[in-house]
């Protein structure tokens, strides 16, 4: 680090007296070879707790220039790779192989399908939805509809019938594309959507009716495979991703073309693990309709020239089967993989694999810990939300002494710890404050229809205040504890539902539990319940597992209440949809299987 004098100017200019102020940096600074800014280069300027901060103004037409991209659109992106990569491999599926050419050239058969359906019809500017499970067809709808200028609603199809339901009329979908698994779900809610104009069904059964609402897939694939001509800018809307509905109705987030400029973050840092060498391929069962799986798996895929494994779901019992059968470098998981894999039976092969990373969101780390000393594949760990803003990854993990850590900002993001004044925290484990994000690119927020008020929020100078809680370390890397709506207070103690629910998890014969705060019934106050999947009915019962819970947990922590059930409800991320538990409980549905521990006995 070089230091200097520097001196701040005021000069007047003008016949008004137009003051201005100037910024002198001494030559040894400005000359030396790492000074980052050029002659009259614009900068963004930031004046924080008395510190006066000088950030280069990252512009995308420099970073897709460097990418040989003449527009930072996802149709530009695929088209280029078909160009350059022609037939190196891309998508696996199943015994199926799909080449960059190809996928571009099925991409525009679907493209020009939709044009000239929309055409036809003469619907102005309709809005697309999705309903296809895990299959390459998914992927060629994706790349197809970014070469229209349609909007795509890709619509999560683990949602139960109610979500479902106020997805597609949120959304307000006129054109849908839905696979037959999907269709009688989707009868029970049809003449509810009074929008929809056209269904396209997949994979329909032979002598199946097509009229009316209703018409072939296939119907709308089309013989042309040139590339459309349509003038698609990095600034027009691309698609629109609901979120899980964790804690409640799941909410748009409207995704633009420029976004795609994430995978350059994500691949660059994949790099030091081999993410542009020939032949390297990243297993990923998680579904493609996670922003996840788009903007840090298949776009950095596309970025960096890799291919790409997916399957219809992750499946524990046939996991090491596809890693044989594909010789994968990496594969990518949510915490609740690492569960699965490790509630198996060990084996002597068990670091008998191709795998040498696993990158994704959610390791805990006595999680963390395990896993990489049984299978010797090392964790890269990350944290971001659907809404696409923040992103941190901590690629250094164990070998650094980094392990339960979400890691630091990746390249053209930023992040800082703020206290509910919205003043940044010190490192320390002490200081756990709101983890608060930005991009240093020209991205905004921006949320889709919205309904219901988010955790999420903007703040001043593009922040967004994210609802997620942590501290970080002195050297930057940020530690997560738990969403906003999981803290619990208990006099002047507060802590995370996720700090009962990994202790809860650790007894054997607990599979997974989740944790809230309830209205004690026939009083004013409040205590804590805590819901659990056993292995067994008769292996565990309410007063062995309390035990358990007081001897490791701080005794303000251990749930009065326990309820086990046999499968707690769950989004497409595996994470337990505390808002439907929740409403049970406010509606009396599940208090008669709750047990007290103070009172010995189950509440009426």
């Amino acid at each position: 680090m070089k230091t200097g004098e520097g001196r701040i100017t005021t000069r007047t200019s003008g016949n008004r007296g137009y003051k201005s102020t100037w910024i002198y940096i001494p030559s040894d600074i400005s000359k030396d070879k790492s000074f980052p800014f050029k002659d009259r280069e614009k900068v963004l300027i930031e004046l924080n707790d008395k510190k006066l901060i000088i950030r280069k103004s990252h512009n995308l037409d420099e970073i897709t220039k460097k990418y040989n991209l003449k527009n930072a659109t996802l149709a530009k992106l695929i088209e280029q790779r078909a160009t350059e990569q022609k037939e190196s491999s891309f998508i696996y599926f199943g015994d199926k192989v799909y080449s960059y050419q190809e996928t571009n050239k099925i991409a525009n058969r679907i493209a020009y399908g939709l044009i000239n359906f929309v055409g036809n019809t003469k619907l102005k500017n309709p809005i697309v939805g999705l309903l296809f499970p895990n299959c390459p067809e998914t992927l060629f709808c994706w790349l197809g509809l970014a070469k229209t200028n349609l909007l795509l609603i890709q619509i999560r199809h683990l949602l139960n019938t109610n979500l479902m339901e106020y997805v597609l009329e949120n959304s307000k979908i006129q054109i849908l594309m839905i696979d037959y698994q999907f269709f009688n779900e989707f009868k029970k809610i049809e003449k509810k959507l009074s929008g929809l104009k056209k269904v396209f069904i997949r994979n329909a059964p032979d002598g199946f009716k097509f009229k009316g609402l209703f018409a072939n897939f296939q119907d709308i694939i089309s013989d042309n495979e040139e590339n459309p001509k349509l003038s698609i800018k990095d600034s027009d809307p691309l698609e629109v991703i609901y979120t899980a509905g964790t804690i409640g109705k799941p909410k748009g987030v409207l995704y633009r073309n420029y976004m795609t400029l994430s995978g350059i973050s994500v691949g660059s840092i994949l790099e030091n693990f081999g993410f542009n060498s020939i032949n390297h391929k990243i297993y990923c069962p998680i579904p493609l309709f996670q922003a996840f799986t788009k903007y840090f798996i298949i776009i950095p895929a596309l970025f960096f020239n890799s291919s790409v494994i997916i399957t219809k779901k992750f499946d524990a019992s046939t996991f090491w089967d596809d890693i044989a059968k594909h010789n994968p470098d990496g594969f990518c998981y949510f915490s609740t993989f690492f569960l699965q894999l490790m509630n198996q039976e060990p084996t002597i092969s068990d670091r008998e694999h191709s795998l040498k990373y696993a990158f994704g969101f959610g390791a805990f780390k006595k999680q963390w810990e395990a896993f990489e000393r049984r299978f010797g594949i090392h964790i890269i760990e990350g944290w971001s939300l659907a809404e696409g803003i923040g992103f941190t990854i901590n690629k250094i993990g164990s070998e650094g002494g980094k392990t339960g850590s979400i890691g630091i900002p990746a390249k053209g993001f930023e992040v800082k710890i703020v206290d509910s004044s919205k003043n940044e925290l010190p490192p320390g484990r002490n200081n756990i404050g709101e983890i608060t994000a930005r991009t240093k690119l020209p991205f905004k927020l921006e949320y889709y229809n919205l309904v219901e008020e988010p955790e999420t929020s903007m703040g001043k100078n593009r922040w967004v205040y994210t609802g997620d809680y942590g501290y970080r370390d002195i050297d930057g890397y940020i530690y997560y504890l738990g969403r906003k709506s999981d803290m619990i207070k208990r006099d002047e103690e507060a802590f995370f539902a996720q700090d009962i629910e990994r202790v809860a998890n650790s007894h054997p014969l607990i599979i997974n539990s989740t944790v809230f705060e309830i209205d004690i019934p026939n009083s004013s106050q409040k205590s804590i319940k805590i819901y659990a999947v056993r292995r067994g009915k008769n292996l565990l019962n309410y007063q062995e597992f309390h035990s358990f819970l007081k001897e490791n947990l701080a005794y303000f922590m251990v749930p009065r209440f326990i309820e086990f059930r046999e499968e707690l409800p769950q989004n497409a991320n595996g994470f337990v949809q505390k808002f439907i538990l929740k409403e049970e409980w406010k509606n009396s549905a599940s208090r008669r299987n709750t047990y007290d521990m103070e009172s010995k006995q189950f509440i009426n």
